[in-house]
């Protein structure tokens, strides 16, 4: 049996979502038409501040289809299952609610930084979609369980890409880490499998970067000012039959900023489907984000590594046909 909520909610606003059981205490709630977990909460607690509202997620008290979330702005689709768990039930970190997110590879922790190994194929940040599932909600997720602090994503790297992440553990430290990106002072080191060999030993990019409305990037002829300014320093590591294995240290941080700069160079980054020569036999991107050197907030420089994945040393030494 279905509840109308109009005797709590506005009418214009109950095809949203029904409740799904007699009890209003029941914890469930069926989403009927598309909204933010924030609207939702905002109807079924009118009186509510919205600070106090996005406390119940970042404490564990809301469940989409089971998985718990940790963002209060994500979009919810027609069909889903919104759960909204007791204070005690939301502070349980085991238990039928228990997250189904996967745990994130911690390269590096203390109470002011986080650093993990980002898997390819998995999104740094959810998009306007709600992905649930993204190395945010991992490392948010992990942070609240290992320190009871919150997770602040300070830079991104493609969804294709694997290594290297830095999540804050407050918005100062965040912002703090954010202005030596800006500054160019954090060293980004990146390895990649391209395809032939580059024509020397080493080399700089510096061809400048345009992004697209469509959120497409490309090259901007030398002789035209559009775009921003892009540097990529390249220095060959290994050569194999048919690829090569690059050290690459970018001083920005533009969209695809690598794959289009090795591209222009002649050697493609494997796998790249957009810029270079289609799928890689291990069907991922061969690029890897393989150290951060930076300032940590305790003063001392830090340097945070992860290993090439054997992925990328596979696809260095196999032969073509």
């Amino acid at each position: 049996m279905h509840i109308d909520l109009s005797q709590l909610l506005p009418i214009k606003k109950v095809e949203w979502f029904e409740q799904s059981r007699e009890s209003m205490s029941d914890p469930n709630i069926k989403v009927e038409k598309e909204a933010t977990v924030i609207e939702i909460l905002s109807l079924l607690h009118p009186s509510a501040k919205k600070n106090s509202l996005r406390r119940m997620v970042d404490h564990g008290r809301v469940l989409v289809d089971g998985v718990k979330i940790s963002r209060a702005n994500i979009k919810i689709s027609p069909g889903t299952t919104l759960t909204v768990l007791s204070k005690s039930d939301g502070d349980e970190t085991s238990g039928k609610y228990k997250s189904s997110i996967p745990e994130p590879e911690v390269l590096f922790s203390d109470k002011s930084v986080i650093v993990v190994n980002k898997p390819a194929g998995l999104l740094s940040v959810a998009t306007d979609r709600g992905e649930f599932d993204t190395m945010f909600s991992r490392v948010f997720a992990w942070a609240w369980e290992n320190g009871r602090t919150r997770a602040h994503l300070v830079h991104r790297l493609d969804r294709e890409t694997s290594g290297c992440l830095i999540f804050a553990r407050s918005s100062e430290i965040k912002d703090m880490l954010q202005e030596q990106f800006k500054d160019r002072t954090i060293e980004r080191i990146y390895h990649a499998v391209v395809h032939g060999q580059p024509p020397t030993d080493s080399g700089i990019e510096t061809g400048r970067i345009q992004e697209m409305k469509d959120k497409r990037t490309r090259l901007v002829p030398s002789d035209r000012r559009a775009g921003k300014s892009a540097i990529t320093n390249w220095w060959l590591e290994k050569k194999g039959p048919e690829h090569s294995l690059v050290r690459i240290k970018i001083d920005t941080g533009r969209r695809a900023q690598i794959r289009l700069h090795m591209a222009n160079l002649g050697c493609p980054v494997i796998g790249d489907t957009r810029h270079g020569f289609g799928k890689a036999s291990i069907n991922r991107l061969c690029l890897h984000a393989s150290s951060l050197t930076f300032k940590h907030p305790n003063g001392e420089q830090l340097k945070v590594e992860s290993q090439i994945p054997r992925q990328l040393i596979s696809e260095l030494t196999r032969r073509l046909g």
